[in-house]
């Protein structure tokens, strides 16, 4: 398991997906910064992962016993042999600074809810860093999450159980297979020997491409 700590978090990455101006005004900025600095002094980012050879038998993709559906996740994991399965939280501490704010100041929520979806993609982009150093003859995909093209949400608590992750993290799945706590991902990611072709990545792979706000406003997610 990896314990990280959430350093600086990117504030304009978080004003865009609160749909703000790249320059907010001073109220704005001072409420940015003052959630910034509360979410990273409570919240306990962790990550658990586990590497997993690839089982490819009649026109099937598995790994650990759990099956992989799916076209866009058979493209992905083409040209590999194994693939990291990893899980990552903020804690539940996000979760519940969230909430409060959101009980008397929603514009103080809306930020702290932007901040920590910046904030844990942040902690999985350093956790990668650390599987690569980990791992310094391996090539790897980047991660493809549940949700992103035909992959199932279904397979979250396939994944959970794989990863020990309600033990280790405390990270358990609703019956609608969302994650609680609500800021944590769960992801895989392939492996080789050898160097690999870059897949697709973006809104055309994403089940949310038709109805993606980032996408209604000319950006990206």
């Amino acid at each position: 398991m990896l314990t990280l700590p959430l350093e600086a978090i990117d504030k304009q990455e978080a004003l865009r997906y609160m749909g703000c101006p790249a320059e907010p005004d001073e109220a704005l900025r001072t409420v940015v910064d003052t959630c910034e600095q509360q979410l990273r002094r409570t919240v306990q980012p962790r990550v658990v992962y586990r590497v997993l050879p690839l089982c490819r038998e009649a026109g099937t993709l598995s790994a650990g016993g759990m099956q992989l559906t799916g076209e866009d996740i058979a493209r992905h994991l083409a040209e590999c042999d194994r693939m990291l399965l990893m899980a990552a939280t903020l804690s539940g501490q996000a979760d519940q600074l969230i909430h409060r704010a959101g009980i008397s100041d929603m514009t103080r929520s809306l930020a702290m809810d932007a901040l920590a979806s910046a904030g844990i993609e942040q902690v999985c982009n350093r956790a990668e860093e650390c599987f690569r150093e980990q791992l310094p003859d391996t090539y790897f995909t980047w991660r493809f999450s549940p949700g992103y093209g035909d992959l199932p949400l279904s397979l979250q608590p396939e994944i959970l159980r794989l990863l020990d992750a309600e033990k280790r993290l405390g990270l358990t799945v609703t019956a609608e297979h969302i994650l609680i706590p609500r800021k944590s991902v769960t992801a895989i990611i392939g492996l080789a020997d050898h160097p690999l072709k870059k897949g697709a990545r973006g809104c055309a792979t994403c089940r949310m491409r038709e109805t993606c706000m980032f996408r209604k406003g000319g950006t990206h997610c």
